[in-house]
């Protein structure tokens, strides 16, 4: 720990430093350009910093909660202490009109405002700064609308949209966790926080902060969304279906509204830190950042000030899901290691194993768009890339080097549905498309596993994010899809805590028990149930035994397993057994829970050890034989559409219609009479691969036969059924 002297002496020598060239040289390029009355938007960064190495030094063993408070006062200290003549400077020139919208920042020890260049040069006296930069509004999102965003309707029909099932949410929700009691942030254009499907869970701010949040494009209380991309992302995270269609992964998760760009969608980076700020301050779990600065027009002291807000949140034990750019397709514009926008460009909080080249961590977990055929969206922005030349990180060279990876997952983005922002009760229906879309996938998700462990640190929640993500690109995580597309059911079972699921396992030997001196391999085959109703992400591992003594462990193999009730994954496996092992009786003991404490369900069988002999050595971890690598693989996917027929049928009132779908996509399961009138719609959206069943309830018809049908991509199919009342 950094002791108090070494503290109070650094801060002496800062104050030493002197003034020397703050104004950096494209400011100073501006000032020259700019006529005396014109107010230039600066950034003033001091020149003491939070020590966000000692901060996680000190954070290393509280709570998230406790870790924030701890680190929101002593970064606070730090700016209230030395930006205090600056601000007041500044104040006074804001009272005479050379200067608006002054804000002070924490995360960042900066503060920034819009002023004339008299008032700009005038800060050059000030001993505690380290550097005045530009900082320039500008377009920052990365949403774009097809089809002009499509008609903003009143949509009665029961529906989830493609994103939300497909990174597997509605299975989360059947074990019990919407995102309850956990505070997202939406950094973005506003919220429609009056939206039917977001206003009972907005966050109650108090009476300095009645409208949800705040907006720190226009330096006022009230962030209603005035341009429709910030409702839109806040609807993916948190969407409950009020209107008609379930548009949110976490449909109970608050929702506060931080407001950083203008309608237009323009706004500058010192205005986006003062909303992560703010985030942090106000004791957000998660903050979902849809927006982004392409390389060529962030400067270095605005890329700097971001990774360092980003650090300091870490420390705060505050994670961020952030687009990563809608450049993909403009690769020889936008370069690597230039596609990636900042602050997606910032480290994660946990480096994957494929990330050989280590440097720093921050609490960034960057996005990147898929399609429903899960492809990578063509626009989505791939890494890899570097901070090598921007102080203080000066790390993850590129070239040589392999530079730092990006995105580090992905998540639907193309024609996502979601809230509109002019319309209370409003969707719209052509959807948009961008890593913006992607990005409050990935917030939801991190709210589902919050909601189940709300002790989950950042790191925690990015490497079980990033390890149960489905693979799609090369083998590992790669700078097209990151560690691949996220699931939030995979994601949640693999977080610790809630009540376990039901699982039964059954191992059954099918060849010799006796192993000879040399060594030799035990077969058997592996019988596991899911009795829960909702996939569950598990691992497998194995050890052998003398009676409570335990001398080898192997494994653990990590593996998903698709949703009950009574769902079966049987593998035939195999085990080597070394000709070092003692000889005698043993047991092989199977275990699947969570490696290594946690079991959920354990099986074993013995056998036997004739003599010790030579070869190879049992004591070590050992990677499982038999299972499949590709999680997906083990999903009980089924080969065709069917349509089964009404059960009860004939019946009064009610019946239940099944299906059967091999692959996700739009369905519509109606009702008609006799006649060829559509009397009910029981079905009509998009609904995930698998067997699926409907209730219809004929209450309000006559007796009487009806006819109902299945539509779903080129499958057509009808059946018939019988009212008898």
């Amino acid at each position: 720990m950094r002791s108090l002297a070494l503290l109070i002496f650094s801060t002496i020598l800062l104050a030493a430093v002197g003034t020397a060239g703050v104004i950096q040289p494209e400011l100073e390029a501006a000032l020259n350009a700019s006529a005396p009355n014109e107010q230039i938007h600066v950034m003033i960064v001091m020149q003491e910093q939070g020590d966000s190495d000692w901060m996680m030094q000190n954070t290393a063993d509280l709570d998230r909660r406790a870790a924030r408070e701890f680190a929101v006062n002593y970064l606070s200290e730090i700016a209230d202490r030395t930006q205090a003549e600056v601000k007041n400077y500044l104040a006074s020139r804001q009272a005479a009109g050379q200067v608006r919208n002054l804000q002070s920042v924490f995360i960042v020890n900066m503060l920034h405002c819009y002023a004339t260049p008299e008032v700009i040069r005038g800060l050059e006296k000030f001993s505690g700064i380290a550097e005045v930069a530009a900082d320039p509004e500008s377009y920052a999102l990365l949403g774009a609308p097809s089809n002009s965003g499509g008609p903003v309707q009143v949509d009665g029909t029961d529906e989830i949209a493609w994103g939300v099932a497909d990174v597997n949410a509605p299975a989360v929700w059947a074990m019990g966790y919407n995102g309850t009691g956990v505070l997202v942030g939406m950094i973005d254009c506003g919220v429609n926080y009056n939206h039917v499907d977001l206003a009972d869970h907005m966050w109650n701010g108090g009476p300095q902060y009645p409208n949800h949040g705040y907006d720190f494009y226009y330096n006022d209380n009230n962030p209603i969304d005035d341009n429709g991309h910030g409702t839109h992302t806040a609807g993916t995270v948190g969407s409950d279906g009020t209107a008609g269609s379930q548009c949110g992964v976490a449909p109970n998760a608050t929702i506060m509204a931080i407001k950083v760009l203008s309608s237009g969608g323009n706004g500058s980076p010192a205005q986006c830190i003062s909303g992560i700020n703010f985030a942090v301050a106000q004791g957000c779990d998660i903050f979902s950042m849809s927006l982004g600065w392409v390389y060529s027009v962030i400067n270095a002291t605005e890329k700097a000030q971001f990774r360092t807000a980003c650090v300091n949140a870490l420390a705060a034990g505050v994670i961020g899901a952030v687009a990563a750019g809608n450049e993909g397709q403009y690769g020889g514009g936008y370069a690597v290691p230039n596609n990636v926008r900042t602050p997606g460009t910032c480290p994660p909080p946990w480096l994957h194993p494929a990330q050989t080249l280590t440097g720093g961590l921050s609490c960034v977990v960057t996005c990147g768009a898929t399609q429903s055929n899960h492809q990578i969206a063509a626009f989505s922005s791939h890494g890899p890339v570097t901070w090598s030349s921007i102080s203080p990180y000066l790390d993850y060279p590129y070239n040589p080097g392999m530079g730092l990876m990006d995105p580090d997952v992905s998540a639907p983005g193309v024609e996502v549905k979601s809230c509109a922002w002019n319309n209370n009760t409003g969707y719209l229906q052509a959807g948009w498309s961008g890593t913006s879309m992607a990005t409050p996938h990935v917030a939801g998700t991190l709210a589902l596993m919050l909601n189940k462990n709300p002790n989950m640190t950042p790191r925690q929640l990015d490497s079980l994010l990033e390890i149960t993500s489905l693979d799609l690109g090369n083998p590992g995580k790669d700078n097209t899809y990151g560690a691949g597309l996220i699931n939030a059911a995979a994601a949640v079972s693999a977080t610790p805590g809630g009540a376990p699921p039901s699982m039964t396992l059954d191992i059954i030997p099918s060849g010799s028990t006796i192993i000879p001196p040399g060594g030799g391999t035990l077969s058997y085959t592996a019988n596991l149930t899911n009795n829960s109703s909702f996939p569950v992400y598990f691992q497998y591992w194995a050890t052998f035994s003398q009676g409570s003594t335990v001398v080898a462990a192997f494994g653990p193999a990590s593996r998903l397993a698709s949703a009950g009730p009574g769902y079966l994954m049987s593998r035939s496996l195999t085990q080597t057994v070394a000709g070092s092992l003692a000889a005698g009786s043993w047991n092989y003991n199977v275990y699947v829970g969570q490696y290594p404490g946690t079991v959920w369900t354990t099986d074993s069988f013995p056998f036997t050890k004739s003599a010790v002999g030579n070869g190879g050595t049992y004591y070590s971890e050992n990677t499982l034989t038999g299972w499949d690598d590709e999680p997906a693989a083990l999903s009980s996917t089924p080969a065709k559409y069917e349509l089964m027929s009404a059960s009860p049928n004939p019946f009064n009132p009610t019946t239940t219609l099944s299906f059967v779908l091999p692959q996700a996509g739009q369905v519509k399961l109606s009702v008609f009479n006799v006649a060829g009138r559509e009397v009910a719609t029981l079905v009509n959206g998009y609904r995930a691969a698998g067997s699926h069943e409907v209730t219809f309830d004929a209450s309000g018809l006559a007796s009487g036969l009806y006819i109902y049908r299945l539509t779903s991509g080129n499958f057509d199919a009808t059946g018939k059924m019988m009212l008898l009342k």
